[in-house]
């Protein structure tokens, strides 16, 4: 294996040195350089031998000395991750509706972006060179989707092509220095209950380097025609698995397993303060956002007041379901602040994916135009979450085209309420 050289960066050592596109890096200081964070690991040195072969397949090398302040400026092609060979019964992404963005289909399965990104993998496609190269470069922490630490049931649920003993590989790892952040995605009928206690105890073995585990209820969206038949979770069941995960909590003496935010407004419980969730170490996961977001609004609100009266006028909250309470919530506080103008809170439903669906990272342009009624006389406030990074919604919409759908200014705010940018 080798990297190829996607770009230069202008002025870089890499262009100082001769260094072209579409050059193969096939080594540095003797050592194989097969993908991105081979070259971010093994460059760093201050005397960097290249070997380094042309589109004509003609090797030559050559050495850079990193004295001066300049970067490397190697810019590596894409890395092509490993897939999913997983069926999983709740795979979200089967779930998807037809005809929407290729890269919304794709299952990404990869170690690397797991340490870099914070991916969930299954562990069921690693090779053994793959697991020895990841305890070579302490390729640590991982985020592992558990799921139940019985092999039989775990199998049942994921419908691996290859059946591996995750807690198997999980102990190999850690008996050597990696650790871990686990997820539970609890499927009711399946590995609640009994299966979750059983898991949770396997899990508490200190000598697991276990970091957190974070347990989230099953997504179901409209779209499951030819899938496994599964049971959303309600108030009554979420009740039981909060009082559970609570119990698991006091009986282990441990403060690292979070169950996620969904579980407390299904059961229409308080969302715990900040110091229950430490360092939010699942905060991708859905776990500890409304806590975080209560605390950053109380941290900004005054400058958020500030503009807000910048602005003027009234404003017009657009949030989701799970999130409606706090809302109205910071709607309230804000009025009794705010002398002339109002802020009001409206609850965009998921109609594109369905009722079982209710946090912002997954509402629609078609799910918003279909519910607020135009004209709208107030700016608008709307989570930035909708959008990816590539700035659209998941039926493919950008921000300028719902500012011109309702010809109104929007305040585009970070999910997590730290800031917020006014788009007219």
């Amino acid at each position: 294996m080798s990297l190829k050289v996607k770009s230069i960066n202008q002025g870089s050592l890499a262009e100082e040195y001769g260094i072209e596109v579409n050059d193969t890096i096939v080594s540095i200081n003797g050592i194989e350089i097969r993908d991105f964070l081979d070259l971010e690991l093994y460059a760093s040195d201050y005397r960097l031998k290249f070997v380094l072969e042309d589109e004509a397949l003609n090797r030559r090398e050559l050495t850079i000395y990193r004295e001066s302040a300049k970067s490397l400026g190697i810019i590596p092609e894409e890395y092509k991750h490993k897939h999913c060979q997983n069926n999983c019964i709740f795979c979200f992404i089967d779930q998807m509706p037809p005809q929407m963005r290729q890269t919304l289909y794709v299952k990404d399965d990869d170690y690397l972006f797991s340490y870099v990104f914070g991916n969930y993998i299954t562990l069921t496609n690693l090779s053994q060179d793959e697991i020895e190269r990841i305890v070579d470069q302490r390729i640590s922490p991982l985020y592992i989707s558990l799921h139940s630490s019985n092999p039989e049931l775990r199998q049942k649920m994921m419908r691996s092509r290859h059946a591996v003993d995750a807690m198997a590989i999980i102990r190999y790892l850690a008996d050597r220095e990696i650790n871990f952040h686990i997820q539970i995605v609890l499927v009711p009928g399946y590995n609640d209950r009994g299966e979750l206690d059983r898991t949770i105890t396997d899990l508490m073995d200190q000598s697991l380097n276990i970091l957190s585990i974070g347990i989230v209820p099953v997504g179901l969206t409209a779209n499951r025609n030819g899938l496994s038949p599964l049971q959303p979770f309600d108030k009554a069941m979420a009740s039981k698995v909060l009082d559970q995960i609570m119990e698991l909590r006091e009986r282990f003496d441990s403060d690292i397993i979070y169950p996620a935010d969904e579980f407390f407004v299904l059961a229409e419980r308080e969302i715990p303060k900040d110091e229950f969730y430490q360092d939010y170490p699942q905060l991708e996961n859905g776990i500890g956002m409304l806590s975080l977001s209560s605390k950053n609004f109380k941290t900004h609100k005054r400058a958020l007041l500030k503009e807000l009266r910048g602005i003027g006028g009234d404003f017009l909250i657009l949030g989701s379901k799970s999130a409606f309470g706090q809302l109205d919530g910071f709607a309230r506080d804000l009025n009794r602040r705010l002398k002339e103008q109002k802020i009001s809170v409206q609850t965009v439903y998921n109609r594109f994916f369905g009722e079982h669906i209710n946090v912002a990272g997954l509402i629609t342009f078609s799910d918003i135009t279909s519910q607020v009624k135009y004209p709208v006389q107030e700016t608008l406030i709307i989570p930035d979450v909708i959008f990816n990074n590539d700035g659209l919604t998941l039926d493919g919409h950008d921000l300028d085209e719902l500012r011109q759908c309702f010809n109104r200014q929007i305040l585009l705010v970070d999910q997590f309420w730290e800031d917020w940018v006014l788009v007219e």
